[in-house]
C-alpha cells in the first residue's frame, strides 16, 4: 500500500494506492489560485492525479466542509470515475438545498466556507447523477478499502453532526435573507472543524491516524487503545497549537508526523 500526501499547501489531499490497483482519496485540498501560484513544490490534487494518470477512484472520503478540504475535489470528480463516496453528514438536506451567498461584509473566512458548502452540494449532486454510491459514516464504522487497507471512523461526535445539520437546514430555509444566511454561515464555518472525521487507517505495517481538523479536545470520549498504537500521524488543524496533545503523542510509537503548510509562510 502506497500512501501519498499530496502537497496542496494549506489543506489535505491523501491518496491511497494498493498493489492490486485499489485507489482511494481522502479530501482534495483547495481550489484557490493563491494557494499554488509562485510555489514550485505545491500542486493541485487534480493536477497530481492527471500527472500520475489516475482516472479511477474506488473510494473518495470527505472529512468535513472547508475550502481547503473540499473545493479541490470538484475537478477530480469531473475527470475521474468514482465508485464510492464516504461523507460524514446526512445527504438529503444538501440535495434539497440551494446555492448560498453571504453578505459582502461577512468575515473573510465565511465566503471561503460558503464556497466549500456549495461545492460539497454540487459534488453530491454529481455523484448521484453518475451512480456513485454515497455512504454516510460515523464513529464506530469500519470501512474495507480494498484488500490491503481498513479504516475505522473515530470522530466526530454524533451531537456535533446533529447541531451542525440543524444549522445547515436553517441556512437553506433562510435562502434569500442575506443577514440571516450570513449569520448562519458564520456559525457553520466556526463549527465545521468539530464535525471533522478522525480516521484510523490500518495496513499490514502501519496504523495511520489522519485527523483532518479534528483536534484532541474532541477525542475525550474515545477509548485510548484506538490512539495508542499509531505510528503515522497527520496532525489536525495544520499543526496549530490546538492540534497538539502531549498526552496522546507520548503513547504513540510514532515514526512519521505530517503537517500541512501555512498558506503564507
Amino acid at each position: 500500500m502506497q500512501i501519498t500526501i499530496i502537497n496542496v499547501g494549506y489543506g489535505d489531499a491523501i491518496l491511497f494506492q494498493s498493489s492490486g490497483g485499489f485507489t482511494a482519496l481522502l479530501d482534495g485540498g483547495s481550489a484557490l489560485e493563491s494557494e499554488f501560484s509562485g510555489d514550485p513544490y505545491r500542486i493541485r490534487a487534480a493536477d497530481y492525479m492527471r500527472r500520475e494518470n489516475v482516472t479511477k477512484l474506488d473510494a473518495v472520503l470527505i472529512s468535513h466542509i472547508h475550502e481547503d478540504h473540499v473545493c479541490g475535489l470538484e475537478p477530480i470528480f469531473e475527470r475521474c470515475s468514482v465508485k464510492q463516496l464516504y461523507v460524514p453528514y446526512p445527504v438529503e438536506p444538501f440535495l434539497q438545498g440551494c446555492e448560498l451567498r453571504p453578505a459582502p461584509d461577512a468575515f473573510r473566512s465565511v465566503p471561503l466556507y460558503t464556497n466549500a458548502l456549495n461545492a460539497y452540494r454540487r459534488i453530491l449532486l454529481r455523484a448521484m447523477k453518475a451512480g456513485t454510491a454515497v455512504t454516510v459514516v460515523g464513529p464506530g464504522d469500519t470501512l474495507r478499502l480494498g484488500p490491503e487497507l481498513n479504516a475505522k471512523v473515530l470522530a466526530p461526535k454524533a451531537r456535533n453532526i446533529r447541531e451542525y445539520m440543524e444549522l445547515v437546514e436553517q441556512a437553506y430555509a433562510s435562502a434569500g435573507q442575506e443577514s440571516a444566511v450570513t449569520e448562519l454561515l458564520t456559525k457553520l464555518d466556526a463549527m465545521s472543524n468539530r464535525t471533522s472525521t478522525l480516521l484510523r487507517f490500518e495496513t499490514a505495517k502501519i496504523v495511520f491516524l489522519s485527523a483532518a481538523d479534528s483536534c484532541p479536545r474532541e477525542w475525550d470520549e474515545l477509548p485510548s487503545s484506538l490512539l495508542k498504537d499509531g505510528n503515522v500521524l497527520k496532525l489536525p488543524h495544520h499543526g496549530q497549537i490546538d492540534s497538539i496533545s502531549e498526552q496522546f503523542m507520548k503513547d504513540m510509537p510514532l515514526e512519521y508526523v505530517i503537517t500541512t503548510a501555512s498558506s503564507d509562510r
